[in-house]
């Protein structure tokens, strides 16, 4: 998949419409661009951090490493989780990578095989997973998901801004 591809595929439109789908004239107009594809494996989480943290350096945008990172360690994360189990072509599915970024905003998004439905939940104080979605609610200006049409499965997507 080259960079126009990928581009297509983030501003294509959705199966069905969804209010969590996000603004393409924002992911449009950021000058910055970058797509990484990884299995979706348990290692995938540290190295889209270690992409993530050499490309906001890249772009110096060095100011959202630490919030950019924790956010995209959820969001590959429970890309992983999502595809534990499904069977792929060739092994394990993808989980693929784009960002997005630009003088006061950086845009994550996080495509995985699986059409279900990602949602908060209230984790207790004994849980040793399940605040991954809350973390990137508390630290992202937005997020949300989208059911891309050309690719399926789906895109769950966070935008950081310094506001």
């Amino acid at each position: 998949m080259n960079a126009s591809d990928s581009s297509r595929i983030l501003t294509a439109h959705v199966m069905h419409a969804q209010p969590s789908a996000p603004d393409p004239g924002l992911l449009e107009c950021l000058p910055y661009r970058d797509f990484l594809e990884l299995g979706a494996y348990e290692t995938a989480p540290g190295l889209a951090r270690g992409r993530l943290a050499s490309v906001l350096r890249e772009w110096s945008l060095r100011e959202f490493e630490d919030v950019a990172c924790l956010v995209l360690s959820e969001l590959v994360t429970n890309g992983v989780a999502a595809t534990a189990g499904l069977s792929w072509e060739g092994g394990r599915p993808p989980v693929r990578l784009w960002v997005r970024g630009g003088p006061s905003v950086v845009a994550l998004l996080v495509w995985d095989a699986t059409v279900g439905t990602p949602v908060p939940r209230a984790a207790t104080y004994a849980d040793e997973a399940g605040r991954g979605l809350m973390i990137v609610a508390e630290l992202s200006a937005w997020w949300g998901f989208y059911y891309p049409a050309e690719m399926g499965g789906k895109v769950t997507w966070a935008v950081i801004d310094t506001a």
